[in-house]
């Protein structure tokens, strides 16, 4: 059983593509999940004013559950504040892909772990930008993505192995237009990174499209 990365890109990207929560990186994945309409983020202490017990659900950092009619994703305050993000994306993604409630030991149960995590992972540090700034010459290492994207020490060492795993060339048109909207838009966020004169970014990256628009076109 395989998981659909796809889907999981697609579902991260458009709300990359929609949110207004993200004005930095990082930013805070609880103002993200706030946009939701009947969606909220309480404490693992909260959880125990309702009389509940977070590991009963089997969870050590964060879990979605049904409350009274209600979707609350219940998180442990007292990780560091890069897991806290990490994990609140991560129940978000169970959410928004349909996962089911299964036991660990379900082949159905990893899929959707590593769905969920290809979901978090590629909000808090979007393919595109990455791409982008590996383009611009900047060198993606663990130290890196924990220092500018807010991310812990394990989420950096995976999502670097996912980009060495990826290859940008066998994405579909599809893909490649949301890699525009999103660079676009994050592009001002990312411009200190960058190890270029400033009034080089927006020239570079209108270059860059012509020459994809030159790319994608068939000649006969």
């Amino acid at each position: 059983m395989n998981p659909d990365f796809k889907l999981a890109y697609t579902k991260a990207n458009t709300i990359l593509v929609t949110t207004e929560a993200i004005n930095a990186f990082p930013f805070s994945s609880k103002d993200l999940i706030k946009e939701r309409i009947g969606i909220r983020c309480k404490s693992f202490k909260k959880a125990r004013e309702y009389n509940l017990n977070m590991r009963d659900f089997g969870s050590e950092s964060a879990v979605l559950v049904g409350y009274h009619g209600k979707t609350i994703i219940f998180y442990d305050e007292t990780k560091p504040i890069a897991h806290v993000n990490f994990s609140l994306l991560h129940e978000l993604a169970h959410n928004d892909l349909g996962h089911v409630r299964c036991d660990e030991q379900n082949e159905l149960y990893h899929k959707q772990e590593i769905e969920a995590n290809t979901f978090a992972a590629q909000i808090l540090m979007p393919e595109q930008l990455l791409r982008y700034l590996q383009h611009q010459g900047v060198m993606i290492t663990v130290s890196f993505l924990t220092k500018n994207f807010g991310v812990s020490k394990l989420a950096a060492e995976k999502r670097i192995k996912t980009l060495a795993n990826t290859v940008e060339e066998w994405r579909s048109r599809t893909e490649k237009e949301f890699d525009d909207i999103i660079i676009g838009r994050y592009l001002p966020l990312i411009q200190h990174l960058f190890p270029h004169n400033q009034l080089d970014y927006e020239e570079e990256f209108n270059m860059q499209r012509e020459r994809d628009s030159w790319n994608s076109r068939h000649w006969y």
